[in-house]
């Protein structure tokens, strides 16, 4: 299938818009559109889905145009049409899909009808038809199957979720269908059911239900034998098959749960440090508390001191420069200088008479001599108010020293209730991490005890299936040499024989060729992921198809990055496109044809680095004879400047706003 061009009427954010692709499938092949994020790259990939199949990924289900829609009116309605003119074989096809949408009373937009399907068709002869209804939807089957195009047109959020699924039960199903499917598997592993795939609907089951038992009892009881075993064994396979799905959804649930378990690894891990962070906030409030409680104490031990410091000091300086010190006379009173007053005669003997300069002189004295002696007062005043100071000193510097110890305290205390507000809480949501743990521990543990128990149960099935085949095969045995017997018998003989002889021969080629594509498989994928991944990595695929990948330098399995896992499924993706295309172009397998599919990426790089994106870019253009990117703008310049030789079409699609994008 080679796609030529797209149209789009109304669809989404296009009311009109037409694309061609690159079709040199040896030279030019890649077509690469170019937008910005949110400019409609997506509406286009999911437009081959509608026109080919009817449906979308698309929340809302009205397709129709924005704008068109808020114009129309209830007596007109609008058609929306995608239309996609292709090339499968020799055969030109132009397939168009239309729905017609109507709008009621309410101005409500409506879909009227279901979507409706045309499809042209010009053989290589240059005649033109029109497939009919009936066979429209088998005839796009025909060109790709609807559960094999999601690995033809896929985007980089499909492969995102299927990298974080690579190794589950679900994934590796999904994957080996695939395969069959895709590589022409599928075809002989029908043949195989239709051969021997029951003991009632198969040739060989309907064989062993025509033998004739009427006329001869042995041969109707070996019979009845081999039915009951064939229905034992039946039954047995069937109910290994579901234990088989049962273990893969519980090793599914065991591999999700241990990976969450080891997410809460950590969250133990910040669980234990907020409790450390809560002790050490409890022993910060502490001392902080013991500080506060320092203060205290020296404060009463030196209150008087302290409320008195704003009195003694302003009266201490004034003092000092006052300097009073001598103004009184060592154990002199007033009483002396009173004496000598009363007896008109001084020390040294001068005559002190009434109002004589000598008696006011002497009369001074009665100011600074005891009782009153000032300059005493003062030098113990001085004295006192010096010892208070200097005390009242200590007690500020003890004080600071405190508050500044209280100022580191608050800080901490601060900074690890921000630790436990801002980092820590968040991560843990108010969990309590270890009930999860032990919940998550004992799902694990049931997880394993429902494999164990399946083990052992598969186990006795087997036993039992080994018992009932030897069962059948003795009866069988004894059956056959009694038909020979009966003409009619002896025919079906032979008939099953052949019929067990093809079924032999298509298992064995079955069982060949699987594995054989599986090895290629992993080859194929090896050589991509490792071009990817420069080598550091490799794929393995066990006969289930769960993906492991390992670390080439420890030989053992790795926990996958997000790039990582999305490479896998690149890899996986396009080892499959190429396949296909290696085996269109083998003459030796042509029961493993398959024809040219193209490879429709959206945003495939957006999850890879700068160095990834080269590797992937010069990858791409060589498994498939065409590929059409959509690539966000801020990739488009990479895009180019890797793919430039390989580039045979290159579109643009700009936003014009919310309701339209146009190409350009």
């Amino acid at each position: 299938m080679l796609l030529e061009s797209i149209k789009l009427h109304n669809f989404r954010q296009y009311k009109d818009a037409f694309l061609d692709f690159a079709q040199d499938i040896h030279g030019k092949n890649v077509t690469i559109i170019i937008g910005e994020n949110g400019s409609g790259k997506t509406t286009f990939l999911q437009s081959f889905f509608w026109c080919l199949y009817g449906v979308t990924n698309f929340k809302d289900s009205i397709v129709l145009n924005k704008t068109v829609a808020s114009e129309m009116t209830p007596s007109f309605p609008v058609n929306t049409s995608v239309e996609i003119n292709l090339q499968h074989g020799d055969v030109h096809y132009k397939i168009t899909r239309t729905q017609r949408f109507k709008k009621d009373l309410g101005n409500n937009v409506k879909v009227d009808g279901s979507s409706f399907c045309e499809i042209e068709k010009k053989d290589k002869t240059g005649n033109k038809s029109f497939v009919d209804a009936s066979k429209r939807e088998s005839t796009i089957n025909f060109i790709l199957r609807k559960e094999l195009s999601r690995y033809f047109f896929f985007d980089g959020e499909r492969i995102e979720t299927m990298g974080k699924e690579i190794s589950s039960y679900k994934k590796s199903e999904e994957f080996a269908e695939a395969v069959e499917g895709l590589l022409g598997l599928k075809g002989m592993q029908k043949a195989l059911e239709h051969l021997n795939g029951g003991p009632k609907n198969s040739v060989i089951g309907k064989y062993n239900q025509r033998y004739d038992s009427a006329s001869d009892s042995e041969v109707r009881d070996l019979t009845n034998i081999i039915n009951e075993c064939d229905e034992e064994i039946e039954k047995r396979e069937k109910r290994i098959e579901e234990i088989d799905k049962e273990d893969g959804k519980a090793d599914e649930e065991k591999r999700a749960k241990q990976e969450e378990l080891k997410g809460y690894k950590s969250s133990r891990d910040l669980q234990e440090r907020k409790e450390s962070l809560e002790k050490n906030i409890k022993q910060y409030s502490i001392n902080k508390a013991d500080a506060q409680k320092d203060i205290c104490r020296e404060f009463n031990n030196q209150a008087t001191s302290f409320l008195s410091l704003g009195l003694i000091k302003p009266a201490f300086d004034m003092l000092v420069k006052l300097n009073l010190s001598g103004s009184d006379i060592p154990n002199i009173t007033d009483k002396t200088i009173q004496y000598l007053l009363d007896h008109h005669k001084c020390l040294c003997g001068t005559c002190l008479s009434e109002n004589s300069s000598e008696v006011e002189e002497l009369k001074k004295w009665f100011d600074v001599l005891p009782p009153k002696s000032i300059g005493s007062m003062v030098n113990d005043f001085k004295m006192m108010a010096r010892n208070r100071l200097n005390s009242s000193i200590d007690f500020i510097s003890f004080k600071d020293d405190k508050n500044r110890q209280i100022s580191v305290l608050d800080d901490q205390i601060t900074d690890a209730e921000d630790v436990i507000a801002n980092e820590i809480n968040p991560q843990l949501n108010g969990k309590d991490v270890e009930e999860i743990v032990q919940e998550i521990s004992a799902t694990i543990a049931e997880c394993e005890r429902i494999i164990r128990k399946h083990n052992d149960e598969r186990n006795t099935l087997n036993q039992e299936i080994g018992a009932a085949r030897t069962k059948r095969e003795e009866a069988n045995t004894k059956r056959k040499d009694r038909a020979l017997a009966s003409e009619s018998n002896r025919k079906i003989e032979v008939y099953k024989a052949y019929a067990q002889y093809l079924y032999d021969s298509l298992f064995e080629k079955y069982s060949t060729s699987e594995a054989e594509v599986r090895t290629r498989l992993e080859n194929n994928m090896n050589e991509i992921f490792s071009a990817i991944n420069n080598g550091d990595f490799s794929v393995k695929i066990n006969q289930k198809y769960q993906i492991d990948v390992i670390a080439n330098n420890v030989n053992d399995k790795v926990e996958l990055s997000e790039g990582q896992s999305i490479s896998v499924i690149f890899s996986f993706i396009t080892s499959m496109i190429k396949m296909s295309r290696e085996n269109r172009l083998s003459p030796m397998d042509h029961d493993l044809s398959s024809d040219i599919y193209p490879l429709v990426m959206d945003a495939p790089l957006s999850k890879f680095d700068k160095k990834h994106i080269k590797s992937v870019c010069e990858t791409i253009p060589h498994l498939t004879e065409q590929v059409i990117i959509f690539i966000k703008d801020t990739d488009g310049d990479l895009a180019r400047e890797y793919m430039s030789e390989k580039i045979g079409k290159s579109h643009r699609i700009r936003k014009v706003n919310e309701t339209e994008t146009i190409l350009e």
